[in-house]
């Protein structure tokens, strides 16, 4: 049994797959016995000049001890806790403040290329560097993340998929309600997670093909803007947004929908694309949409379209008009998330923890070598 705190930096009002993770997290090390709690400090982007000062936060902390209380390990997640301090520090990375990285002077990133952004830069990048270097253990959530990392650091790391809660995957053949045909998008509203895309791909599809998001507004202006985009194509009556819903309810929206739409710009892993796998519903994916494609294989577990809203609304349309081959490529998904089970299932649990927990056991036998 162990001492052990989960770093999590935490953006307020807003709940996204770092969340879950964090969550499923300290669930899984509780239920083996360790004594587990969460340090979660705000996390604010902006402004770019704060980043230094909430990341020198972080590597402020005296996260040894606690009121005569030993704290065996510390387990960072993304930026900036992994700066925390700590002689046993593992990583399990969500992932690095992106703007500071493949996202740089683009459209997605509030840092430009000039002098002075780019010292801001160089100096959380440095920072980054002897951070993450301190890590005992380290593993990134997806091989995309553990690219970038490589990369940009030249840090190597592990792979560790964050597993699901499913023992084992929902029995059954996926139903459409002919009635009812709509496409779901999952996820938090910001750009760099192209929801318009999907709405700007309405058009091309049947007027019957309804749109149901799911998620809540991540960045300023973002709201405003898609429902803009649904005013301007005359779709409110085939647009839905919905938030506030239990698990119950969003499993059953998956399992309800003709189709997922995930088309994010870059996926650091995505969540959304195995949770839909599982219930046997097809994801429509873009060819640039980075860790989504990781699982998904265009004709094999969905499909894998240009980031264009033509040819979203085609593969929409596709799988409208072939149902069968909904239902197989969905099938397919399920089998191969069966076949890879000890990756994906909860049973995978038992793996990430002890590799997690590997700081802890080096030092320990080498207490009993001496």
């Amino acid at each position: 049994m162990a001492n052990i705190l989960v770093l999590n930096p935490k953006v307020p009002f807003s709940r996204g797959g770092q969340d879950l993770l964090v969550r499923t997290l300290v669930l899984n090390l509780k239920k083996r016995g360790h004594i587990v709690d969460t340090i979660s400090l705000p996390f604010n982007p902006l402004p770019k000049t704060g980043l230094i000062k909430q990341a020198a936060l972080w590597r402020s902390l005296s996260l040894e001890e606690f009121a005569g209380q030993k704290v065996n390990l510390v387990i960072a997640t993304k930026f900036p806790s992994y700066w925390a301090r700590h002689p046993r520090k593992s990583l399990w990375l969500v992932h690095q403040h992106r703007p500071l990285y493949e996202l740089t002077a683009s459209r997605y990133s509030d840092l430009s290329d000039s002098p002075q952004d780019q010292t801001l830069r160089e100096l959380l990048i440095k920072g980054d560097e002897k951070s993450l270097k301190e890590c005992r253990y380290r593993a990134c959530i997806s091989k995309n993340v553990q690219k970038r990392l490589q990369h940009f650091c030249q840090i190597s790391s592990d792979v560790l998929y964050p597993p699901l809660k499913y023992e084992e995957l929902p029995a059954g053949r996926k139903n459409f309600n002919s009635d009812n045909i709509y496409i779901l998008s999952v996820g938090r509203l910001c750009a760099i997670k192209r929801v318009d895309l999907v709405i700007k791909a309405l058009p091309y599809t049947p007027p019957y093909v309804k749109l149901k998001i799911v998620g809540s507004p991540d960045e300023p202006g973002i709201l405003e803007y898609l429902e803009t985009e649904i005013s301007k194509h005359d779709l409110w009556n085939r647009v839905e947004f919905i938030k506030g819903i239990s698990d119950e309810e969003l499993k059953e929206l998956y399992q309800n929908a003709l189709c997922v739409c995930f088309l994010p710009y870059d996926e650091d892993y995505g969540y959304v694309t195995l949770e839909s796998i599982c219930q046997g519903t097809p994801v429509i994916t873009a060819k640039d949409s980075g860790g989504a494609l990781e699982f998904i294989t265009n004709m094999e577990t969905g499909l894998v379209v240009e980031p264009k809203p033509e040819a979203v609304g085609k593969a929409i349309s596709l799988l409208e008009s072939n149902r069968e081959l909904a239902l197989k490529l969905g099938e397919n998904g399920k089998r191969y998330i069966e076949k890879n089970k000890d990756i994906f299932l909860a049973s995978a649990w038992d793996r990430v923890i002890n590799l997690l927990l590997s700081p802890l056991k080096e030092d320990l036998n080498e207490r009993e070598a001496v």
